[in-house]
Order: C-alpha cells, then sequence, then structure tokens
C-alpha cells in the first residue's frame, strides 16, 4: 500500500495501474478508490461533528451501499450463497458499527481533550482503543468461522481479506485527522531555541 500512497501522491497512480491491471481489476479499484474517498471524508467529519448531521448520514448510508456492492462484485456468489450471505452480512455490519461507533465516541472525546490532555485520559483512551481492537478481531473471526461453515473457506476468506482492506483504509483515514498526543502542544508553544 504504501507505494500506492507515493504513486498516488505524485500524480502517476492513475496511469501506472491503468498499464499494469486487467479491466476487473481497475474497475475494482477505481470502486475501492470512490470508497477510500469516502472513508476520508466520513473520518474527518465525523471526528470533528458535534451533532447529528444529515447529509453525514446521507454519506454513511452511501458508504453501506457501496461497501455491500463492491463486496457482492468480488465474492460472485451463487443465488443461493447470496442469500446465506446476505444475512450474515447484515448481521456481522450490525455489530461491527456497534463497534465502530463506540470507537468514533472515544475518539471525539480524545480530540476535545487532546490539547489538555491527562494521564489518566490518555490511559483510558489508550486501553479503550486497544480493547476497541480486540473486540473487532474477535468479531471478525467470529464472523470467519461463521461464512466459512456457510460458504466454505474460501470465500469466507476472500471476504475478511476484503473487510480488513476496508478497516485498515478506515482506520488510516481517521487516524491521519487526528492529532498525535502532545502534537497541539507544540504547535501552541512553538520551539523558541531556533
Amino acid at each position: 500500500m504504501l507505494w500506492t500512497r507515493l504513486r498516488f501522491k505524485s500524480g502517476n497512480l492513475n496511469s501506472f495501474l491503468f498499464l499494469l491491471c486487467p479491466l476487473k481489476l481497475k474497475m475494482i479499484f477505481m470502486k475501492k478508490f470512490l470508497l477510500g474517498s469516502v472513508c476520508i471524508f466520513l473520518a474527518s467529519a465525523m471526528v470533528s461533528a458535534q451533532k447529528p448531521d444529515p447529509e453525514l448520514a446521507y454519506i454513511q448510508n452511501a458508504y453501506s451501499k457501496e461497501k455491500k456492492l463492491i463486496v457482492d462484485e468480488y465474492l460472485k456468489l451463487s443465488t443461493e450463497d447470496r442469500e446465506k450471505f446476505a444475512q450474515l452480512y447484515d448481521e456481522f455490519e450490525m455489530e461491527r458499527t456497534k463497534l465502530a461507533t463506540s470507537r468514533l465516541a472515544v475518539l471525539e472525546e480524545y480530540v476535545s481533550k487532546a490539547d489538555s490532555l491527562t494521564a489518566a485520559d490518555a490511559d483510558r483512551f489508550a486501553k479503550t482503543a486497544l480493547e476497541n481492537s480486540i473486540n473487532l478481531d474477535k468479531l471478525n473471526l467470529k464472523f470467519y468461522n461463521k461464512l466459512k461453515e456457510a460458504l466454505g473457506a474460501v470465500n469466507a476468506a476472500k471476504f475478511f481479506q476484503l473487510e480488513i482492506y476496508f478497516q485498515t483504509t478506515w482506520r488510516s483515514a481517521v487516524q491521519d485527522h487526528i492529532p498525535f498526543i502532545g502534537e497541539l502542544e507544540k504547535i501552541q508553544k512553538p520551539n523558541t531555541k531556533n
């Protein structure tokens, strides 16, 4: 992914990928790029949002639909398997969304206290974020096993390879929009030794 980011930042990503990728991969990449762009927008909006926003809810809904389309296109399940998958996917998404909402609530609180973070706050935020990550991994494993039983190991692995890509993209986008501990202090108190 690092080479992707570097090439994207230099403006050559599209021409580079279109030379190397077959048509289906190009289509998937473009959808992932769109989804990634929405992730970045959602991350910045959600971390800085203080009250519910109808436009944000609309974008979240659009993200959810786009994600489901990408998953459907990638897995290419039979009609029978698609029905089994849909039920499990909806159940998974409901539980995953609860964890994401919990993580975002902690991030919002962290951002609001970032310039006056105490040791107790830092400890609580770190432990909560780590517990959330552990719970997400447990959820992924739980639903991997359910999908493996319903659709076979290959389809379950394909889904979670894509799902973990989405989760990683989301986390990276959020991380890019929150301050590191002590970062705001450095901005507020510039180094006067120069």
